[in-house]
């Protein structure tokens, strides 16, 4: 190499340095070019170049660059680096397999890529061998990422002692705020997960505008809270204000996934809000649906996981179920068992579960009870889902009104759900059915009991007031009266003043105890009256009552054979008798004949009706074909009748003048 290039590639290296140093990576790459074009064997200058490309996150760009094994070799990091952020896991995590010893930085590449493939187990694995080495426990990011894992693979627990041992870091990044929030969201504490998505709100807002952010950008970075809050105010059933948090997110057009996410949450809110408006326009179900399967493009579905796709699909099935069209929906159903049936994780079956209650409605529209049945207990329900068991339970009762299978599955539920109010109503209602009054009082009392021993909220000691009155007005009207009495009377030690048990004590009381019954009916309110009673007023209109039956019964008795003779009985109605209500009649037009009948071919044209046929007939009746000047055979007759008249009275004019006979009469007409 000459003196004169090698004093040209120091100075181009001289530029390279100060362009990387001033983050100009355009034109050190523009130099970078150069150095390459004169050496295309520097290794520098090589790594420089890819180094630049993956800073201005052209990571396609930098792949190209590596044509030779060798540049693959000496950057094996970030080659994988560039292959993991082009969506090629497999190829990345193959790449970095190949390194003999692994760096620390490359093990964080490796759980990277095992959580994009979903293997939670192995970046759990990598992520806590990391935790034990210097400089990583007190990493917020490495913390943050390690939580979010936990929370991913279903480890609450871990997650929550990993949170409280880094309680100090929750107020300094909104990450960490809102991994906190969605562990309390997991555990169903919606309180807590609103006060820690205000908070990682406030901490987003704060940090960013120190850092100089605008507000679009700070309102970009705080989609996904923004979605979650949106979620939460849906689970509390605030549908309304969840609508409009998720409206305002997809109004940013941010395109991340946490927008893909407010797409789907706000079709099945607006679904549930504007329920009517969409029954009666399908177009709605259809661009419900058309947005759905935009987000599973190829384009958009590498920034959703698989558990976020199975919700998308499921609600596809939904929504192919309401526009009925049942050939699709089972296809799409088919589709998906065998995309996700396959694997053994717990949220798989339940999918399939899903999808097979779906298939199940279908054919219970159908009325195929008995392959909705088969198709259930396929999936062994009496281990499955409640929902699974429930609309077992729900078939036998429409397949011939099976009330004793479905009591069979309903008894056989767990203990921690079959005791649930809404369950406990049921049985009672089939157990009343079915005439088993023993086994409908034992399920009562057994929720009442249960109800005895917790510690009761404001929202449980309401509920519990309501299952005692429920449970005493069933004992009340299966004449189990002192039992009831027990109900009524254990309201009436919580609320003296209940004026629904207090009449209800009452009654079952005096069936066993008068005495303590009207101890107790001194405590009844008296009847007020908003205003007062005209009595004239009633008597007014009763005499006219009586009036209009005593004229209704007179019309009803006379007749045209009967006596003169009167009967003493009074026509006043008695207790048991039944008024009739007098209808008025209908009114007619005026213009009505009474005894006119209609035509019966009123409803046909003219020309096709029997009396125009009867009047064409007529009319034809007496034309006939004869000389010209002729209208009808009469006229010719009484011609020849006068003729002949004449030639008998006169023999000597018999020929009369041609003015006064037809012309040619009897001549034919010459055709020409």
């Amino acid at each position: 190499m000459s003196k004169d290039t090698t004093v040209s590639l120091e100075q181009l290296f001289k530029e390279l340095d100060e362009y990387i140093i001033n983050s100009q990576f355009k034109k050190a790459i523009r130099v970078c070019n150069k150095i390459l074009s004169v050496n295309g064997n520097d290794s520098e200058a090589f790594q420089c170049k890819v180094i630049c490309l993956m800073q201005l996150s052209n990571f396609t760009e930098a792949i190209e660059c590596f044509k030779k094994p060798e540049q693959i070799q000496s950057m094996q990091f970030e080659y994988s680096y560039c292959l993991y952020s082009t969506a090629k896991y497999q190829e990345a995590l193959t790449q970095l397999e190949k390194q003999s010893s692994k760096e620390t930085k490359s093990l964080e590449l490796e759980a990277q890529i095992y959580y994009k493939l979903e293997n939670y187990q192995k970046t759990i694995s990598i992520y806590e061998s990391l935790l034990s080495k210097p400089g990583y426990s007190d990493s917020i990011e490495f913390i943050t990422n390690l939580c979010a894992v936990y929370l991913d693979a279903g480890k609450f627990n871990e997650c929550q002692e990993l949170l409280n041992k880094n309680k100090s870091q929750q107020t300094k990044t909104h990450e960490l705020a809102f991994n906190s929030a969605c562990l309390a969201i997991s555990k169903n504490d919606t309180k807590t997960a609103e006060t820690q998505l205000k908070l990682a709100k406030k901490i987003c807002t704060d940090s960013l505008k120190k850092d100089g952010f605008s507000e679009e950008e700070i309102k970009e970075e705080q989609t996904s809270i923004d979605v979650q809050l949106g979620y939460v105010q849906q689970i509390c059933g605030n549908l309304e204000k969840s609508l409009e948090q998720y409206q305002n997110v997809l109004e940013q057009q941010v395109g991340d996934s946490a927008t893909l996410v407010a797409t789907n949450n706000s079709i099945s809110v607006r679904s549930i809000l504007q329920s009517d408006q969409w029954s009666t326009q399908p177009k709605e179900y259809t661009h419900a649906m058309d947005s759905l399967k935009s987000l599973l493009t190829e384009a958009e579905s590498t920034r959703l996981n698989s558990k976020q796709k199975k919700v998308i699909n499921y609600n596809l099935c939904l929504l192919l179920v309401q526009l009925k069209k049942v050939s699709q929906c089972e296809e799409l159903i088919k589709t998906l068992k065998s995309k996700y049936g396959q694997q053994q994780q717990q949220v798989d079956t339940s999918f399939v579960e899903d999808l097979d209650i779906i298939q199940v409605s279908l054919l219970i529209k159908e009325k195929k009870f008995k392959d909705a049945e088969k198709l259930l207990l396929k999936n062994n329900t009496t281990t499955g889902s409640i929902k699974s068991q429930l609309l077992l339970a729900q078939i036998y009762l429409l397949d011939n009104n099976n009330v004793a299978k479905a009591l069979n599955v309903l008894e056989k539920l767990d203990s921690s759900v079959s005791l649930r109010p809404g369950i406990v109503a049921t049985k009672v209602a089939l157990y009343e059915k079915s005439g088993d009054l023993e086994k409908a009082v034992n399920s009562l009392d057994d929720l009442i009991s249960i109800f005895d021993k917790q510690k009761k909220s404001e929202k449980d000691e309401e509920i519990y007031v309501n299952l005692l009155k429920a449970s005493g007005n069933f004992k009340l009207k299966h004449h189990k009266y002192r039992e009831a009495s027990d109900m009524f009377d254990r309201v009436l030690k919580i609320n003296p003043n209940d004026l629904i048990a207090l009449p209800s004590y009452i009654v079952a009381t005096s069936h066993f105890d008068p005495s303590l019954s009207q101890k107790y009916e001194g405590k009844l309110p008296n009847i007020k009256f908003e205003s007062k009673i005209d009595i004239d007023l009633i008597e007014k209109y009763g005499l006219t009552f009586e009036k209009k039956l005593n004229l209704n019964e007179d019309s009803n008795s006379s007749s045209p054979t009967t006596t003169t003779t009167t009967t003493t009985k009074s026509t006043k109605p008695t207790a048991t008798e039944v008024v009739k209500i007098k209808k008025s009649k209908k009114k007619l037009p005026k213009v009505m004949k009474p005894n006119y009948v209609p035509d019966p071919g009123r409803w046909l044209p003219k020309w096709q009706r029997a009396n125009a046929k009867a009047a064409r007939s007529k009319k034809n009746k007496d034309i006939i074909k004869g000389p010209q000047g002729i209208a009808s055979a009469s006229q010719t007759a009484s011609l020849f009748v006068q003729e002949s008249k004449n030639t008998n009275t006169n023999n000597n004019n018999t020929q009369s003048s041609k003015s006064e006979k037809p012309r040619n009469i009897h001549k034919k007409k010459s055709k020409k």
